[in-house]
Parts: C-alpha cells; structure tokens; sequence
C-alpha cells in the first residue's frame, strides 16, 4: 500500500472495515479476479492484488467519487478545487444541500463521471462528523470540530484525506466501476477456481440505519446466494451475531475471529468468513 495513503478509505463509511482491510487483502491471495458488491469506502481494494477488480454498489454517489477519483482530466481537477476550498461551515451546509438535491444525479458506473456531484460528496462526507456516509441521513449535521485535545483535529483528517488523492487514483485505476444492486452483482459472478468474492454487508441490527437499508430477509437471500459458491473463493466481515452463526456455520465456512471496535468506539468481535473448501486450498497452499 501506498505511504501517500494517510487516509484509508475514500470516504468514512459508517462501518467501514479499514482495520481488517489488510486482513482482507491476505484471505484473497492469489485470486485472478476479485467481486466486491459492498463498495462503501473500498478501504479492501488497496489491499487486494488481482489483476481484475469489480467494485459496486447501489450507493451512486460512492461510485461516481471514485469513477471522477481516477479520471485523467477529473481526477486532477477535483483534488486542485477540493485542496483550495475553506474547512468551514459554510462549504459543508452548501455541498449537502447540493447532495440533498440531486442525490440520485450522479452516473452509472464506467459511464461519464460528474465531477460537481463528487465535489460535494466529498465535502460532506470529510468536513461532517466521521463514519456517517451511507447512512440515511448523511446529509444532515454540522461540521466537525474537536473542542478538546483528546483526538485528532478535524481540520486535519479533512486535508489528510484530500492528500491522498494522489495515491487512490493509482489504486482506483486497477479497479471496474459499476452502480449495481448486490444481488444483480452477485448473479454475475462466475463461480470459477481463481475467483473471489468479498462482502462486506450492513450488518444484522444496523442495515436499517444505512440509506440503502439491509434487512434480515436480506441477509438470508444473501446467505443462500453465497453458499452456492463452490469454486469461487467467498469472503464475508460481520461482527458475531446469532444470525450470521446461524446462517454461516462453522464447519461450512471457516470464521477468524478479531477485537474490533464499533462505530461508537466500543470493543466489538468482528469476524471474517471463508468458504470452507477455499479455504483448506489456502492454507495448503501455505
């Protein structure tokens, strides 16, 4: 990963996976092709070494920042005007009232990018409160500022967060772009030896809070979906829920389990899963 990469991710995803992203990265060695279906802020991508990369998501305002991110007139363009616009409560009531307003404008994926709309997603996601983008009302609330030393300065992850631009636009340039709802993502999947699959879903409890909500119905298909997967490698994150055991068991599918923390700070159990036969041929390969 780039040493210019101070910010991990292009934008802070309500729950997003930046500590397990390496982690990630390494469950994946080895595949040739890479589907992730659950974009949020592609902390993973910087992490996966395949030749091809499909990135999606529903969320079109994620997909249009990175589509204008690796473009070679947009890219450069975007980060000069969002490197010289004021850290102030102004620029951000402005950029979210523009999101409210056209908030399903932005393109489709590898079509044309707009780079208005990527402008004030990105102003709205780094200058508001941290890890609220993705959820349904991520448009709302005032700027962020620290009014104590207990942390670090708001100010600061805003520029650290344009300064890497540089570095993401190299990293977004391997990646396939497409605005697509999971289930259509999935069922273009092929399930070949050499593939992967990573997803990274609204957990159980918490998809309700998301723009793009994510029900209990929902992880149910899309455990059925996953399990058909046999040759394709298939790696999901949850934190350890009673639905996600039931629903991917222990024996079918191989969890690792890690302290993580929770969007309020507070210690969580995340886990990893692997399909159980990919991963018997990732440890041999060991």
């Amino acid at each position: 990963m780039s040493n210019d990469l101070k910010t991990t991710a292009i934008a802070p995803w309500f729950g997003c996976a930046r500590m397990l992203a390496a982690r990630v990265g390494e469950l994946l060695k080895g595949c040739r092709w890479v589907g992730i279906p659950f974009a949020g802020g592609m902390p993973e991508v910087a992490h996966i070494d395949a030749p091809t990369i499909v990135v999606g998501d529903v969320h079109r305002h994620v997909i249009n920042l990175a589509q204008c991110l690796r473009h070679p007139l947009h890219g450069p363009q975007l980060y000069r005007r969002l490197r010289r616009v004021p850290y102030c409560e102004e620029v951000l009531d402005a950029s979210q009232d523009w999101c409210r307003r056209h908030n399903e404008r932005p393109g489709r994926g590898d079509g044309p990018c707009d780079q208005e709309a990527a402008y004030h997603y990105f102003v709205a996601c780094w200058m508001g409160r941290s890890g609220k983008s993705g959820i349904a009302n991520e448009f709302n609330g005032g700027i962020s500022v620290r009014w104590n030393a207990h942390g670090g300065d708001s100010n600061t992850r805003y520029r650290s967060a344009v300064a890497s631009l540089h570095a993401w636009r190299q990293i977004l340039q391997r990646c396939n772009l497409v605005v697509e709802d999971c289930f259509d993502f999935l069922a273009k999947c092929q399930d070949e030896s050499g593939h992967g699959i990573y997803c990274d879903p609204p957990f159980p409890d918490c998809g309700a809070k998301y723009r793009h909500s994510f029900s209990e119905a929902d992880h149910r298909r899309l455990a059925e979906v996953l399990s058909g997967f046999q040759r394709a490698r298939v790696v999901c994150r949850f934190y350890d829920h009673p639905l996600v055991r039931s629903l991917y068991p222990e024996g079918r599918w191989t969890w690792h389990r890690f302290t993580g923390r929770k969007q309020s700070n507070a210690v969580a159990s995340e886990v990893l899963l692997v399909n159980e036969g990919q991963t018997r041929s990732l440890f041999d390969e060991r």
